[in-house]
């Protein structure tokens, strides 16, 4: 098939891009034809790319619609099929969001699949957690517009000031629109069970709403491991039990302050020594450094920023234990895998897609979500107990390689593109 993925950057800032890679790496190698299709980005991964900065566009203008759809139609492709210049795509895959005109202007093209890779599609607050920090599990809808008004809202879809009338109507039928506009589409891909569920709720056709679980590529000879800095190297070079967190640091979604809790429970209940290492950035860093000196983690706790995809294989190597410490219903959570290919074990909250990889007292300990003890209970019992660490560890690589390849993930996804393009039927 000629393939074009389409993502608004082609670079290795994060876990998304890396996909993007890899999964047009691998189609090329079965002998497809691929190109990527992009605003900016030179990530190489064996490809041609043509860059159109039109996709990034807030409001596209019909000059930048034309540019988008040109630009797919009269790509170059490369792969081991031979290259094809000119050639008309057979489907799309896109991997990121992209307003309604540029998708628009695409599926003038050809047929296409999108990954849906967060919950912005479905929930105008865009992370699907309430203010009072309950988990949402309603559909996209007038309920939405309720608890705005009435509380207690999204904590991304709520009042600022005096409640506004124009702007949450219009925000919500904005975000109604693009759902529709995406049950139109050939297929919607997605990781975990949660998110099909979530798309079903929201009213997408189940039969075109595909699981195409994620892999790793951690652990493996393509991503070596890098050295630290020297200061970072020194903090890890100690008999304590080291835990290793990488994580965006934001609020309220990604809970490492329910990690530091759990760290000073940990600390006061002096029945393990922690010290743990938390790499990545975000708007957050700063108030999560304070709480860490506010909760006496000082000593303990090593804010490192965002670390290569080398340096990341160094510290799954250099820890005894991963903390997951996410508390809105993740569509996935790629780090366990990441976890898993290092046969360390994962302690988690219980949401979202992390189910799907993490099954309790099996692969990992799995607690329920926001208990910051339980969390804490849980890093002390694999730190009191290195054979159940190791044991859980080992089990989570043996399903990682059993259920979570990247040749079982291009199969599938495989499947969905080929029956998107008329080829053959999803099997």
């Amino acid at each position: 098939m000629r393939l074009l993925i389409v993502t608004r950057r082609f670079d290795l800032i994060g876990g998304s891009e890396r996909y993007a890679g890899a999964v047009a790496r691998g189609l090329a190698e079965r002998g497809h034809a691929v190109t990527v299709l992009c605003a900016e980005g030179e990530q190489d991964a064996g490809v041609a790319r043509v860059v159109v900065p039109a996709l990034a566009a807030d409001r596209p203008s019909r000059a930048d619609r034309a540019a988008i759809r040109d630009a797919a139609i009269r790509n170059t492709t490369t792969g081991s099929a031979g290259a094809t210049a000119g050639a008309r795509p057979d489907a799309l895959y896109v991997l990121s969001s992209l307003v309604g005109g540029a998708l628009d202007a695409l599926r003038e093209v050809a047929p296409v699949v999108r990954h849906v890779q967060d919950h912005t599609l479905f929930c105008p607050g865009l992370n699907k957690v309430r203010e009072d920090g309950a988990n949402c599990r309603e559909p996209l809808g007038a309920r939405c517009l309720e608890r705005y008004w009435n509380g207690p809202g999204c904590s991304g879809f709520k009042p600022v000031g005096a409640p506004a009338l124009r702007r949450p109507v219009a925000e919500l039928g904005a975000r109604l629109a693009d759902l529709e506009r995406h049950k139109r589409l050939a297929a919607l891909v997605c990781a975990s069970d949660y998110m099909r569920d979530q798309l079903v709720l929201a009213g997408c056709d189940p039969t075109r709403v595909h699981r195409v679980p994620y892999f790793t590529r951690s652990g493996t000879d393509e991503v070596a491991p890098a050295p630290l800095e020297p200061a970072l190297d020194d903090f890890l070079a100690t008999d304590d039990t080291t835990v290793f967190c990488p994580a965006r640091l934001t609020l309220p979604d990604k809970g490492v302050d329910y990690l530091l809790t759990a760290l000073a429970a940990a600390r006061a209940a002096g029945n393990a020594t922690l010290r743990c290492v938390i790499a990545g950035e975000g708007p957050a860093r700063a108030w999560l450094e304070r709480k860490a000196r506010d909760e006496g983690l000082a000593d303990g706790v090593r804010f490192v920023g965002w670390q290569s995809p080398g340096a990341v294989e160094s510290l799954y190597a250099r820890c005894d234990l991963v903390a997951f410490p996410s508390v809105w219903d993740e569509p996935f959570g790629l780090v366990g895998l990441e976890a898993a290919a290092h046969a360390r074990p994962v302690v988690a909250f219980a949401v979202g897609g992390v189910v799907d990889w993490l099954e309790h007292e099996r692969t990992g300990l799995a607690v329920p979500n926001r208990d910051a003890h339980a969390f804490a209970r849980a890093l002390e019992r694999l730190a009191t107990d290195p054979d159940l660490a190791r044991r859980l560890g080992v089990a989570a690589g043996e399903r990682t390689v059993a259920r979570f390849t990247r040749h079982a993930h291009l199969d599938r996804l495989e499947a969905v593109l080929s029956a998107a393009a008329g080829v053959a039927p999803v099997a």
